[in-house]
């Protein structure tokens, strides 16, 4: 059984068009379970308890991050061969898996394999996020992979992530987008409407929402075969 990990309910759009409400799972095929976590490494390793206490043999992270290697752009999927925990432990994903994703990937979107590294804090600034990259040399950053490649581990069961970059390495994320955010980590639109007090403020936001569209169209493309490539 493969268990597939989102934080929120926008990545869960590129892979379902069932809703789960945060905290929850639902089979969206015979042999795929998938959770939303809820963003956080706290969340995420709930989610991956829980899907293993239903059943799941393989674990999948599914969902977007941010670059932190310069050469990355917006829609680059990344299926990372390590990843690495904020203390700096390091999580080998399952080659096997992994090749396989790789091969068929790589026909049809731009890949990239390089590692991405665990952030208990959203990485806001390019300047945090060149710090980060020099310190640890990962690609990309998110908030849940590392905690999904632990469980995995600590099971003994095959792990792979498949993340879309939407903001790149020089894109800081607007002060309003934060403000905005809700409980489990995603965005109030009230709140960002009301965040919003400049011209520059929606600028920034407009140039996020364009990135963020590019990293979606890139997800709902490797959800036509990254689910296939499962090794259950």
């Amino acid at each position: 059984m493969l268990g597939v990990i989102v934080a929120l309910p926008w990545e869960l759009k590129s892979l379902t068009r069932e809703t789960i409400a945060p905290g929850s799972w639902k089979a969206i095929a015979p042999q795929t379970l998938v959770a939303v976590s809820g963003m956080g490494v706290e969340r995420a390793r709930e989610a991956a308890a829980l899907l293993i206490a239903q059943g799941a043999t393989a674990l999948m992270s599914w969902g977007y991050a941010a670059a932190l290697d310069e050469r990355l752009t917006d829609g680059c999927l990344v299926l990372p061969e390590r990843i690495i925990g904020a203390s700096g432990e390091s999580y080998p994903v399952d080659s096997q898996w992994h090749e396989r994703l790789y091969l068929v990937s790589a026909f049809k979107l731009s890949v990239w394999t390089g590692a991405v590294v665990e952030s208990e804090n959203v990485v806001a600034t390019a300047a945090e996020k060149i710090a980060l990259n020099e310190r640890t040399g990962a690609a990309a950053v998110d908030m849940e992979s590392a905690a999904h490649a632990r469980a995995a581990a600590e099971r003994g069961l095959p792990y792979v992530a498949v993340r879309a970059i939407v903001d790149t390495a020089s894109t800081g994320i607007p002060e309003a987008v934060l403000q905005a955010r809700d409980a489990q980590g995603g965005i109030d639109v009230g709140k960002l409407l009301g965040a919003c007090r400049k011209p520059a403020d929606w600028i920034q936001v407009a140039r996020l929402a364009a990135q963020f569209r590019a990293a979606q169209k890139t997800l709902r493309r490797a959800m036509r075969f990254a689910l296939d490539c499962s090794p259950v």
